[in-house]
């Protein structure tokens, strides 16, 4: 199976979808997916679209693919039960914390992209899970697709065309800790398009702002690593995007598997949208070509140039065509000088004249943002399903038409055909009147049999009735053959937790992150209480802990110790620290994990597992599903939402952000070889300042922080939760310090810090 899967946002963008050759198309309804503000379906006519698609043999995945609050699994569950029962083909699923209510039905699980799977580890647990597939998460490597391909029997869904977030999946907090609006929650206001400035260069640019990702051109390498799902991102993008940037893939697929020879139409994909004129990733491309810091936004197809400036208009010289109701945008030197639409078109002399109140520099690029043309061609589109009616009327029987669609028929007869004793029929009048299928979905070859020997009458009436009967019948047929072929799911055999181990009561209400340096008796002297230790892993981490365990520290104040694993781990670095645990595991009571594979590590080496903040666990089920002995409430609940017993992330800077491609190299123009990583640094907008730092095994990745560091210790919420306290940036005097005060739960919180959502929460 290979299949080119469609964003659709709304019921055009869906048509647009089927007839530009769609195989699937994924959208959501108007709660619980991550573009809510898209148009989106309603749980009033997604089973008519669902049957709709279905029609015309186009697979409908929904998403679900937000985070749910406790106080919202009832709701959810009634909006996944309205999907099931509308008969679509698979769940696009994030929070996992639902998966008991979406196992009660037989509708396939897809792994969002926004669980961040990676790896094979990562996506075992999913399997494990139930899941038929994995949508990757845009960062994976070639070689971990490749490597779940050949060891699970997952179905691999791979993004190859739209936007590019530049956070890891799943993983971006930034638009939450602004204003509230939560990208986990569907409202990303998408801060990563703005200006930044840097401490490697006071000038601002869109440093955070991803070209679109392109992959039309590597398709048949796709196919050969495994990818069965080719999916095009833009559920809030128009119709006509839709359309022809599913029809280009549409032909660079069957071009791979059929061994067509159609030419793909690069022009019209630039004119739908094009934000830097693509890139093709973090597999193919270094971190220059795959952020754009010059322009944020749609920058088309170059068509021509500025030649010059008359008062109220701009001459320019065209090497392709404008039409009116263009819109276009002027570029000079990668920087965006404004748009215009073009209302009148005049030519002059080998140039032309459009209307323009503003003075645009000569030579300055003219781009293409809007084509009218591909516009209207997708405003009112309806496809059409080809089938065959054939009419057969012999005297003195019953007048019979039958339809058919490839090797599916309906049949209906109608009255006993009389002779005609004034008005006989005819072919051209039967096939006019059959022919008028007005807004249904078929289009009609048609043939007339008519009695040869007999002149015949049939009522046009009659006509009219047998041809609707006929085409509902069809529909219902077809639709009954689909049915017949759809791919359900058994979850009896699937793992109802993942990691079912021997939970133990916590004794440790502190777990503090802090750096090895800093451990010693004296920092912990202050404190009754024994912690639990999180370290972050090291390559020398294993001999620091020998140290640790020889001084006698742990056993005084050390309860637990606790390996934190990055956020990602991609290809040899996964290895890495496997190996790390094979030598280490002993040295560890229990694992936080940030990602999947770290719940997955934790069940290979049979250790207690913290789920993570990385992991934004949003309810109590979470728990019981991947196996956690507990976890830390995700940091967009606010306090009446806090899951019970949980650990809060309470001090500490937050990251809010995972970056894969590497920011130095964006700032500097170095390359690895030349690597100009010199410490943390940090990215600036009007608010302030973000810490950035680097995490390095054989890959980078860099963790962006939030400006203002976490402390509720004022705003201690009631309940029995135990308390995240990250200490990493801070010195031995802070650390005794936070660990008093938060010991004695009594103490003035820092000079600018914040609360984060305790209060406020994400909407």
């Amino acid at each position: 199976m290979t299949e080119v899967l469609a964003p659709v946002g709304s019921i055009q963008a869906l048509k647009s979808a089927i007839y530009a050759g769609a195989d699937a198309v994924y959208l959501g309804l108007d709660l619980f997916n991550a573009r809510i503000k898209a148009d989106n379906f309603t749980l009033d006519n997604i089973k008519e679209y669902v049957e709709y698609c279905h029609l015309f043999g186009v697979k409908v995945y929904i998403t679900f693919n937000t985070s749910i609050k406790e106080k919202e699994r009832e709701k959810f569950a009634e909006y996944v039960d309205i999907a099931a029962k509308s008969g679509v083909d698979a769940f696009i699923v994030t929070d996992l914390g639902c998966v008991d209510i979406l196992r009660k039905y037989n509708v396939p699980l897809h792994g969002s992209t926004q669980i961040g799977v990676h790896n094979l580890a990562g996506a075992i647990v999913l399997e494990k899970l139930g899941f038929t597939r994995v949508v990757m998460a845009r960062e994976a490597l070639f070689e971990d697709i490749k490597e779940i391909k050949e060891n699970t029997n997952l179905e691999i869904e791979y993004f190859v065309h739209g936007a590019l977030c530049v956070c890891f999946s799943g993983g971006c907090l930034l638009s939450s800790i602004m204003s509230g609006d939560s990208g986990n929650r569907g409202r990303c206001n998408q801060p990563c398009r703005l200006k930044y400035s840097s401490s490697f260069d006071s000038k601002e640019k869109y440093l955070l702002s991803p070209k679109d990702q392109c992959f039309i051109n590597d398709i048949a390498r796709l196919i050969e690593l495994g990818i069965d799902s080719f999916k095009i991102e833009g559920r809030l993008k128009q119709p006509h995007y839709v359309g022809e940037v599913v029809s280009q893939y549409r032909k660079a697929v069957d071009n791979a598997l059929c061994g067509k020879n159609q030419d793909i139409d690069m022009s019209s994909i630039k004119r739908a949208y094009n934000r830097g004129n693509f890139t093709r990733g973090y597999n193919f491309e270094s971190s220059k070509q795959i952020i754009f810091d010059a322009i944020n936004g749609n920058i088309g197809e170059v068509v021509g140039k500025v030649k010059g400036n008359r008062k109220s208009e701009l001459i320019v010289a065209l090497k392709k065509p404008l039409n009116i109701g263009d819109g276009i945008k002027i570029i000079n030197k990668g920087k965006e000088l404004g748009g215009l639409s073009v209302n009148y078109i005049k030519k002059c002399g080998n140039d032309y004249l459009i209307p323009s109140n503003k003075y645009f520099e000569e030579g300055s690029d003219i781009c293409l943002t809007l084509d009218n043309n591909q516009v209207n061609k997708y405003q009112n589109i309806n496809p059409k399903i080809k089938i065959r009616l054939t009419l057969q009327a012999f005297l003195n029987q019953p007048v019979k038409i039958i339809a058919e669609y490839k090797n599916i028929k309906a049949e209906i007869y109608g009255d006993i055909v009389e002779k005609a004793e004034n008005r006989k029929a005819d072919k051209d009048s039967i096939k006019k009147q059959l022919s008028r299928l007005g807004d249904s979905n078929f289009d009609a070859d048609i043939d007339v049999l008519l009695d040869d020997k007999n002149d015949v009458f049939l009522p046009l009436s009659a006509l009219n009735n047998l041809r609707r009967e006929v085409l509902k019948e069809l529909t219902q047929n077809i639709l009954n053959e689909y049915l017949m072929t759809q791919q359900r799911a058994e979850y009896n055999k699937s793992l109802q937790c993942f990691y079912e181990h021997e939970n133990t009561d916590f004794r440790s209400k502190f777990f503090v992150e802090m750096d090895e340096k800093y451990i010693s008796q004296d920092v912990f002297d202050n404190i009754d209480e024994k912690i639990s230790l999180v370290l972050n892993y090291s390559s020398k981490l294993g001999q620091f802990i020998e140290i640790i365990l020889k001084n006698g520290l742990i056993k005084n104040k050390i309860e637990d110790i606790y390996l934190k694993l990055p956020k990602v781990a991609r290809g040899e670095d996964y290895r890495i620290l496997d190996k790390f645990l094979q030598n280490h595991a002993n040295f560890f009571d229990g694992i936080l994990a940030d990602n999947l594979y770290g719940v997955y590590l934790a069940k290979k080496y049979s250790k207690r597992l913290i789920g993570g903040a990385g992991l934004n666990i949003y309810n109590s089920k979470a728990k019981d599903i991947l196996g956690f002995d507990n976890q830390i409430s995700s940091v967009e609940l606010n306090k009446n939402e806090l899951i019970e017993n949980s650990i809060i992330y309470a001090y500490g800077l937050l990251p809010v952000m995972t970056l894969l491609h590497c920011p130095v190299q964006v700032n500097t123009g170095c390359d690895c070889a030349s690597c100009k990583y010199n410490g943390d640094f940090y990215y600036y907008d009007k608010r302030g300042q973000y810490l950035i730092k680097r995490t390095k095994l054989k890959y980078c990745q860099f963790t962006l922080f939030n400006q203002q560091k976490m402390d509720i210790i004022a705003k201690l919420p009631k309940g029995n939760f135990s308390f995240y306290l990250n200490l990493l940036d801070c010195n031995k005097n802070k650390i005794i310090d936070v660990l008093k005060k938060y010991s004695i739960n009594s103490g003035v919180a820092e000079q600018n810090s914040t609360c984060g959502h305790l209060n406020r929460g994400v909407k």
